[in-house]
C-alpha cells in the first residue's frame, strides 16, 4: 500500500513539474519573423537564411526574414526590443552593435541588456581586402604603399563606430599609417567601391564571396591562426603586425522579457540546424565558421567583444559620442 502511495506521488510531482514544460512546448503555434538590422545579402543575413530553413523544419513554423538597415542596426534593433517578448519576433545582432555600445553607448541599443542571447549562428574572421587596382601582393607591401602615399588611402565600413571601423582604426595604429574612414550601408555597397578602385581597403566580415568573386584582394585574416575556411591567407599576426588579432561573429537574440523555455526551444533548433551538413557547407562558403548556438557562448562573446572595444579606445585614445 504504501509503496502505491509513493508512486502516485511520484507520477503527480512529475505532472507538476512538467506541466510547464509541456505548455512551453507547444511554441511555436505560429510564424516566426527574424530581424536582420543590416543590408540584404550581409554576413548577418545570409547566415541567418542558411539556419532558417534547417530551423523552420525543426519548430514546424515558417520563419519569415526582414531586413530593417540604419543607425548602425539601431533602427532594427528597437524594432525588435519593443516587439512582444515571446519568442515571435527576433533580431540578428552581430560584432557591429556590441562595438557601438561600446563606442558610443549614449546613442547606441543596449544588446548587453535589452535582449536574451538564443545563440551564436556564425563566427567569423574580418579579412584585410583591397582594390584590385592597387596590384599589391601582401600585408608588407600595403603599408610600404601607404607609408609612400599618406593621405591618399580610404577604408570602407559598414558604420562609424562599427567593429569594422575599429578593426580599421586599430590596423592604422599598429602600423601608423595615414587613412580616411568611409561608412557604408553594408558590406556589398563597398566592395562595389572597392572594386571600382574608389575605395582602397577594408576589414571584412564576409569577404570570401567578394574575393571569390574577384571585386576585392584578400591580404590577410584577423584570426590568431590561419582560418580554416581561407587556408591560402595569412593571419595579420603572422605579418609584419603581430599581436593583432580579432573575430566577428553574429546570432539570434530575443527580447529582455521572453520566457526561459522558449528560448531553450529556439537554442536547440539554431543548434540542431548548426549541425547539419548543407546548412554548414553555406557558412563555410562564406568563409565563417557556424557557432555552436548556445545562450552561453553567445553571452560570453558579448562580454568579450565590449571589453576589448574599450580597451582599444583607451589604447588609441578614440572618441566617437559626436559622432
Amino acid at each position: 500500500m504504501g509503496h502505491s502511495m509513493t508512486l502516485k506521488h511520484l507520477v503527480t510531482l512529475f505532472l507538476v513539474m512538467t506541466l510547464p514544460g509541456l505548455q512551453a512546448q507547444s511554441f511555436p503555434t505560429k510564424p516566426i519573423k527574424v530581424i536582420v538590422p543590416t543590408a540584404s545579402g550581409g554576413p548577418s543575413d545570409t547566415c541567418m537564411r542558411a539556419v532558417a530553413l534547417a530551423m523552420q523544419t525543426l519548430l514546424g513554423q515558417s520563419i519569415t526574414i526582414e531586413n530593417i538597415t540604419g543607425a548602425t542596426g539601431s533602427i532594427g534593433l528597437n524594432r525588435v526590443a519593443s516587439s512582444a517578448a515571446d519568442g515571435y519576433t527576433l533580431v540578428v545582432p552581430s560584432a557591429a552593435n556590441t562595438a557601438s555600445l561600446a563606442t558610443r553607448p549614449l546613442n547606441s541599443f543596449d544588446v548587453m541588456n535589452g535582449f536574451k542571447p538564443i545563440g551564436k549562428i556564425c563566427n567569423a574572421t574580418q579579412t584585410l581586402v583591397i582594390a584590385p587596382a592597387l596590384g599589391i601582393k601582401s600585408v608588407d607591401e600595403l603599408i610600404k604603399y601607404a607609408k609612400a602615399n599618406p593621405g591618399k588611402l580610404s577604408f570602407g565600413s559598414i558604420g562609424i563606430g562599427s567593429s569594422q571601423h575599429l578593426v580599421g582604426e586599430m590596423f592604422a595604429v599598429a602600423t601608423d599609417i595615414d587613412m580616411q574612414h568611409i561608412p557604408f550601408r553594408g558590406e556589398a555597397l563597398a566592395a562595389t567601391e572597392i572594386a571600382a578602385g574608389r575605395v582602397q581597403l577594408m576589414f571584412m566580415a564576409g569577404a570570401k564571396p567578394f574575393m571569390d568573386s574577384k571585386l576585392v584582394v584578400g591580404l590577410a585574416t584577423t584570426n590568431k591562426d590561419t582560418w580554416a575556411p581561407m587556408p591560402t591567407l595569412p593571419s595579420l599576426a603572422k605579418t609584419s603586425v603581430p599581436g593583432f588579432t580579432y573575430n566577428g561573429w553574429n546570432g539570434i537574440m530575443a527580447p529582455a522579457g521572453t520566457p526561459e523555455q522558449v528560448v531553450q526551444i529556439l537554442s536547440k533548433a539554431l543548434s540542431e540546424a548548426l549541425k547539419e551538413e548543407r546548412v554548414r557547407s553555406v557558412i563555410l562558403s562564406m568563409g565563417n565558421m557556424p557557432g555552436l548556438g548556445t545562450p552561453e557562448e553567445l553571452s560570453e562573446q558579448m562580454k568579450s567583444d565590449v571589453y576589448m572595444f574599450k580597451k582599444i579606445m583607451r589604447d588609441r585614445n578614440l572618441n566617437f559620442n559626436d559622432q
